[in-house]
């Protein structure tokens, strides 16, 4: 934290706040353990008295839990890895513990609830077996039987240990429909880092990949939670020596240039992350991707947010990817990819899954008419 913005923090915790609002934003952004770190460190650098002793001590306590679970999951984690690695299974672990380490280089810094794992889809089977065999369960156990057609591949392979509340998510290249192109796992993986995660070594996106992958997947949900620029933020502040020629390689292969603009124009306007001048100059010169710095920053920071509709969702999305024809492919493709939600809302046999990419369309609208008409009775 930079002595101007703590200044300003102090001026701000010196007004009448509502605390109770504060740490439950700070908790729906999954900021908890920064929040903690830093309001703490102000108060006992000058003796500050703004900051009331029950919002300390709610904080203590959800950093304390939160750290506990970091530890549990970083732990599942490891055990993870190991049977798939004995059982010959390529994986790549992303986010969640990994990229605490990465981006803040501490793992409890980062709040995280579950493990996401990278894999090949041809791949998936085997860990399947493997995954189940630790105890977890299918949440959707159809999808991943013999029989499922490659129509239906989810958003993620979600898996759950309900006795030890631990969630895992497996990623293949088709799950990762927000790339704006299948991403090449068998390329990604021939240039993996080594980072250490709760004392032991594993092996990871190197963070000029991981960059435009962060910046995908915060565009994906539209930026909606302020972690996700600050991963951005850290990322690019920890390694000195990033080699931006080799992100902006990466980024083109994705063909995700406004997303990354987009990801670091959040970043250095909302939390001051510092840009080399060259991309600075590119990010300012992406005027779609200002523009919707701007949208987003506004809507995050507006008390009274409400969610995006359905056409601005999907505006958005056309948006993000350059070109007029590219941006529509790319919206239209995602407003009928199926997903989870439509699988729960009707269960149709195998041979007429095509049908889902009808329905989907009509479920989101329904959706997001109720959504609407909700808000309306709440402000009524």
């Amino acid at each position: 934290m930079t002595t101007a913005v703590a200044e300003r923090l102090r001026e701000i915790t010196a007004q009448r706040l509502d605390w109770d609002y504060v740490l439950d934003e700070a908790a729906a952004h999954s900021l908890g353990p920064l929040l903690d770190r830093h309001l703490r460190a102000m108060a006992s650098s000058d003796g500050s008295n703004s900051i009331p002793s029950s919002a300390l001590e709610r904080l203590k306590v959800t950093s304390r839990a939160n750290t506990v679970r970091c530890l549990f999951l970083t732990a599942e984690l490891h055990k993870i890895l190991d049977v798939f690695r004995s059982d010959g299974l390529v994986t790549i672990p992303y986010k969640g513990p990994v990229l605490a380490e990465q981006a803040y280089g501490e793992l409890t810094l980062r709040d995280f609830d579950d493990l996401d794992i990278i894999l090949r889809q041809r791949d998936l089977a085997k860990a399947n077996e493997v995954i189940q065999g630790l105890g977890y369960k299918a949440r959707f156990p159809w999808i991943v039987s013999s029989g499922a057609p490659p129509s239906l591949a989810p958003g993620e392979y979600n898996y759950r240990n309900d006795e030890r509340r631990a969630m895992v998510e497996l990623h293949t290249e088709l799950t990762l429909r927000h790339f704006p192109v299948v991403p090449n796992l068998d390329e990604l993986a021939k240039h993996l880092a080594a980072v250490t995660v709760g004392g032991r070594e594993v092996r990871t996106f190197a963070p000029e990949d991981l960059l435009p992958a962060l910046c995908i997947h915060g565009s994906k949900d539209l930026w909606a939670r302020l972690s996700w620029i600050a991963d951005i933020s850290e990322l690019v502040q920890r390694y000195p020596a990033f080699d931006w020629d080799r992100a902006l390689r990466t980024t083109e292969i994705f063909r995700a240039g406004r997303m990354l603009h987009l990801g670091l124009a959040l970043a250095s306007n909302m939390l001051g992350a510092p840009l080399p001048e060259e991309i600075r100059k590119r990010v300012l010169g992406d005027v779609e991707a200002t523009s919707l710095a701007q949208d987003i920053e506004e809507h995050l920071l507006s008390r009274d947010e409400n969610e995006y509709s359905a056409g601005q969702r999907f505006q958005f999305r056309r948006r993000m990817v350059r070109g007029w024809m590219a941006g529509w492919r790319y919206s239209v493709r995602l407003a009928v990819m199926p997903v989870e939600e439509d699988w729960e809302t009707v269960r149709l046999p195998a041979w007429l899954a095509p049908l889902y990419i009808a329905l989907r369309p009509l479920r989101l609208l329904s959706k997001y008419r109720s959504r609407r008409q909700d808000h309306s009775e709440e402000a009524s």
